[in-house]
């Protein structure tokens, strides 16, 4: 049984479009016109999985894998003389995957052009040791008598939804309820609930809404960079201060985040990026 799990899994892993003979390389394999070298064999056998490369490398497991490389190349040619490649539906099939690769190939370049080009951008914005020092020193009190804080919070995309959300609030209904309902963000699940939070850790605009509040007051719809916000202040707590090196690493996160921020939204200015939030899902699918 094992035997033949690994000829299925061979054969799964296998496309057999053999790379072409390397001039006066020797073929192991002829199979009408197609000549199937050694070095097209290891190409093969590098992406099937490590188990039936251990087993191909045993006197059995060679004889089995040259047999199955025939078993399918007899296949393949078969197939061609009996006119698969002009059937509709191998056509379509063909066209699919050519179409999900190129998909592929331009969702893999746009991650690598992000990649790459973080990883330059985190170099620019390093903080440097004088500019941590003297975030501290000017934030001195806010370490000696550091705070978190813990809300419920709301995220939708488009400002009529939450509009609709803040009626629904002032009119009595429950926080998380609505959160649960309406909230895109992770902690809909749990009604919203967030924190506790170390002041400077979450968006600018979102923190200085929180901060404001009395326990158990609700927001103003906030804006931020990641859609509308409604909060509710559940509680704030004081925490032991904290000196220079205990605050290091966080004063240098703060800092290269309002540093990237500040860039971000400078190429966004300057790209004249322009959203309508307000445009719900279903009808940007009747406009394509």
């Amino acid at each position: 049984m094992k035997k033949l799990a690994l000829t299925i899994t061979a054969a799964a892993a296998f496309g057999l479009s053999f790379s072409a003979c390397k001039r006066d390389e020797p073929f192991v394999i002829k199979v009408g016109a197609e000549k199937i070298t050694e070095s097209a064999l290891n190409d093969k056998l590098s992406v099937a999985s490590a188990e039936f490369q251990k087993f191909a490398a045993t006197p059995h497991g060679r004889k089995h894998f040259l047999d199955l490389v025939v078993q399918q190349s007899v296949l393949i040619e078969a197939a061609k003389k009996a006119g698969i490649e002009k059937q509709a539906k191998f056509k379509k099939a063909l066209e699919d995957f050519k179409n999900e690769q190129q998909k592929q190939l331009a969702d893999y370049k746009d991650g690598l052009f992000m990649d790459i080009y973080l990883k330059e951008i985190r170099e620019k914005i390093k903080a440097s040791d004088s500019d941590i020092q003297n975030y501290y020193n000017e934030n001195k009190s806010t370490f000696e008598n550091p705070i978190a804080y813990t809300v419920r919070h709301i995220l939708v995309s488009d400002k009529q939804t939450a509009r609709n959300a803040y009626e629904r609030l002032k009119n009595g209904a429950k926080f998380e309820q609505v959160a649960k309902e309406v909230s895109k963000d992770a902690t809909a699940r749990s009604g919203g609930l967030l924190g506790p939070v170390k002041k400077g850790a979450l968006a600018t605009e979102f923190e200085a809404a929180a901060l404001k509040l009395k326990n158990n007051e609700l927001s103003e719809i906030i804006e931020t960079r990641y859609g509308y916000h409604i909060i509710l202040k559940v509680s704030e707590q004081k925490l032991p201060s904290a000196s220079f090196g205990e605050a290091k690493e966080n004063i240098k996160k703060i800092l290269e985040k309002d540093k990237f921020d500040a860039w971000f939204n400078k190429e966004k200015e300057a790209l004249g990026v322009k959203v309508n939030y307000d445009v719900p899902a279903s009808q940007n699918e009747q406009q394509k």
